[in-house]
């Protein structure tokens, strides 16, 4: 996954931080025992979003502890844990194994290919339990690698795509909250994807690699054009997401939702755009 799912931390409560970063922690934990270091290595924001919802929406049983680790052996963390974690530590594994296959095929880095071989081989029965979803995911990315050989600047296409794997992830069981996951993953799932071509234009072009926006990068308009395709796909998001009764972590997730999804996208606006970014500090100062 790409990591955009970050909160806004100035805007929250302290003891809003704490809880989502026990989340955090404690994907990090399963992740660790689950699949090793090389699982603990692929934690992300993404995952610890995952949780979050999910364990609001269905009221997860969870076990709450201390635990000292590497990164910080001197003082204990919080680490919030429960069957939903392990879930979300097993979509992460996966969407981290297929991401690598894809940096492999995109940028023939040997890094990307060795992580991809390890996860892969750690995820056999991952992969079975998850037959129907592995299985979806699978296919969607592949016929995204299907339009990056043949070239085709299609953003909605492949926001469409991507969707598909997130709407999978998303959805934890079939039950009445399927529709609305399913929904809420599609719409995400679109917009962090365009978020990360955004982002990722210019050094796509240097390195000569696809990227679905290439063909409107130089209109005067792209900024607008982004930005308004990327807000209709949250949007979307958004609506499944109010429909759900969620209510514990419901202040940490739109933090996450409404802001902190669009720090990168903001910051690399900022860059590409130093005047707009100007007038924006003026206008919040006025």
């Amino acid at each position: 996954m790409f990591g955009f799912t970050t909160v806004n931390k100035p805007e929250m409560k302290f003891k809003e931080y704490d809880l989502y970063h026990s989340y955090y922690c404690g994907l990090c934990t399963v992740l660790k025992k689950k699949y090793g270091l090389t699982g603990e290595f692929t934690l992300s924001y993404d995952g610890a979003f995952l949780c979050a919802l999910l364990s609001d929406l269905y009221d997860a049983r969870e076990e709450v502890k201390g635990r000292r680790c590497g990164v910080h052996p001197g003082v204990k963390h919080v680490i919030r844990v429960s069957d939903i974690t392990g879930y979300a530590a097993d979509m992460n594994i996966l969407m981290a194994m297929y991401k690598c296959r894809d940096d492999w095929n995109d940028e023939k880095r040997l890094s990307a290919k060795l992580l991809a071989d390890l996860l892969s081989s750690k995820t056999g029965k991952t992969r079975v339990q998850y037959a129907e979803k592995a299985e979806v995911i699978k296919k969607a990315l592949s016929d995204m690698d299907e339009i990056e050989r043949k070239n085709v600047p299609d953003p909605e296409g492949m926001a469409e795509l991507f969707g598909k794997c997130m709407a999978e992830v998303y959805a934890y069981k079939k039950d009445e909250w399927e529709k609305y996951l399913r929904a809420f993953g599609d719409g995400l799932g679109r917009a962090i994807y365009l978020m990360d071509a955004y982002i990722d234009i210019e050094r796509d072009e240097k390195k000569g690699q696809y990227n679905p926006f290439s063909d409107v990068k130089d209109r005067e308009d792209f900024e607008g054009l982004a930005r308004d395709m990327i807000t209709a796909h949250l949007q979307d998001a958004c609506i499944a997401f109010e429909k759900m009764p969620l209510i514990e972590n419901v202040s940490i997730l739109r933090n996450i939702l409404y802001s902190g999804i669009w720090i990168r996208f903001n910051i690399a606006s900022g860059k590409r755009n130093p005047s707009m970014k100007k007038d924006e500090n003026e206008r919040e100062h006025a």
